[in-house]
């Protein structure tokens, strides 16, 4: 009789099961709810209407931006990581400006605090350079300016200053010291907070109107500018408004532009990559006809 044997050799039998890992399932469901991670100013006033500009992340497609759960007053997604709302009013103090979309609202952090004042808000100035002999025409921008009774540069009164509207007061600024100062308007309820679009850098070189040729004409006219500290111009203005276009000859040390629309006096000033052209008698033009 014949006996038979199995010999089985290191048979391994395995039974896988693939898990998928949490990078790979949250991966393909993870939900991204929308995070504030700052908000510029962080301030404004208790009237509303304070335009802000809120930056964090996964922001595209809100469907709603509230201050302290007051919805805004409007809104404006710029990028995925940006958006622009326009405050609400509210009450004196500080609030959350949350952000939703349909995956959910954001969580409030200190990043993301408004606080509401009584005082006039600076929200940006410009030019944000000039010349430290003073001089320079300086547009203030921000909220309850009616009633202001002061404007400082750095806690230097303004050589002087016109209240536009309760948005804008036009400074001229004096002459301070070399260095980076905050702009404060004081008015009838207190003075402007600290914010950084009110900082503004007095410098020793800024570009410097000796003539201009014309120096009266209708809209339209060709104008030669001669100065100094032409470099990198960004831009000349007739009072506030800016011209379309401009050539600069920095051999003959001088600009030709065509004046922009306008009426009346004005004073041609020119922005440089260092600051604005001060306010001399050898700017002005005059509007005719």
């Amino acid at each position: 009789m014949r006996r038979f044997g199995l010999l089985v050799v290191g048979v391994t039998i395995a039974i896988g099961v693939s898990l998928v890992g949490t990078t790979g399932l949250a991966g393909a469901t993870k939900v991204h709810v929308p995070t504030v991670r700052s908000v510029s100013p962080d301030h404004g006033s208790v009237n509303g209407g304070t335009t802000v500009t809120i930056t964090g992340r996964y922001l595209v497609g809100a469907t709603s931006v509230s201050f302290g759960g007051t919805p805004a007053v409007s809104f404006t997604p710029k990028s995925n990581n940006a958006i622009l709302a326009q405050s609400p009013s509210g009450t004196a103090g500080t609030v959350d400006i949350t952000v939703t979309t349909s995956l959910g609202t954001s969580a409030v952090v200190v990043a993301d605090e408004f606080t509401y004042v009584t005082t006039p808000a600076i929200q940006s100035i410009s030019p944000r350079i000039g010349s430290s002999t003073g001089g320079n025409r300086v547009t203030i921008a921000g909220s309850d300016f009616t009633g202001v009774t002061g404007v400082s540069f750095g806690g230097t009164p303004a050589a002087s200053f016109v209240i536009d509207s309760a948005q804008a007061i036009t400074a001229i600024s004096p002459p301070e010291a070399v260095g980076i100062v905050d702009v404060t308007v004081t008015g009838p309820d207190g003075t402007s907070p600290i914010d950084p679009g009110d900082r503004y850098s007095f410098a020793l070189r800024v570009p410097k109107v000796t003539s201009v040729v014309p120096d009266v004409g209708p809209v339209g006219t060709s104008v030669t500018i001669t100065g100094t500290g032409f470099a990198k111009v960004s831009a000349v203005s007739f009072g506030s408004t800016p011209a379309a276009g401009f050539a600069v000859d920095m051999k003959a040390k001088t600009i030709t532009v065509l004046s922009p629309p306008g009426s009346g006096v004005v004073d041609i000033t020119v922005t440089a990559a260092k600051g604005t052209s001060i306010v001399v008698p050898m700017d002005v033009y005059t509007y005719t006809g």
